[in-house]
């Protein structure tokens, strides 16, 4: 923590975990795409993390930290509401490529998925560093 009571060591934490998936989703799209799809997720997942944790907000379940994201970051405009698009699709491809036998991803919509999760990581993180300047 640091003077202001930010858990500043958590925070980074999650967006270093964020952006290690990211850079695992590079080393393994074209090969394993299913596995590629479900670190795509828990990259957005963990960035979303990030910002809870800043906020001082904690969860126990995806569907807490999603609604978090939906109620708490989107609704108050904090970020462009196209990204709840996105969420919901990775959410939903996640559990496919987990919980299936029958997920088959498209290498092209992997690299799709990783430009636009990046996007969204990015203004998330802005956002977190924003806060943590002004905080």
């Amino acid at each position: 923590m640091n003077e202001d009571g930010i858990p500043v060591e958590t925070v980074d934490y999650w967006m270093k975990k964020s952006r290690e998936n990211l850079e695992f989703v590079r080393e393994i799209k074209d090969r394993y795409t299913d596995i590629a799809i479900s670190r795509l997720y828990y990259a957005a997942f963990y960035i979303v993390l990030a910002y809870a944790t800043l906020k001082g907000e904690k969860y126990r379940k995806h569907s807490g930290i999603m609604n978090f994201l939906f109620e708490k970051v989107i609704r108050e405009g904090l970020i462009d509401k196209k990204f709840s698009r996105l969420y919901r699709e990775l959410y939903y491809s996640r559990e496919e490529a987990d919980y299936t036998t029958e997920a088959i991803f498209d290498p092209d919509e992997v690299m799709h998925l990783l430009s636009r999760t990046e996007e969204f990581i990015n203004e998330m993180e802005r956002l977190i560093k924003g806060e943590m300047k002004t905080g």
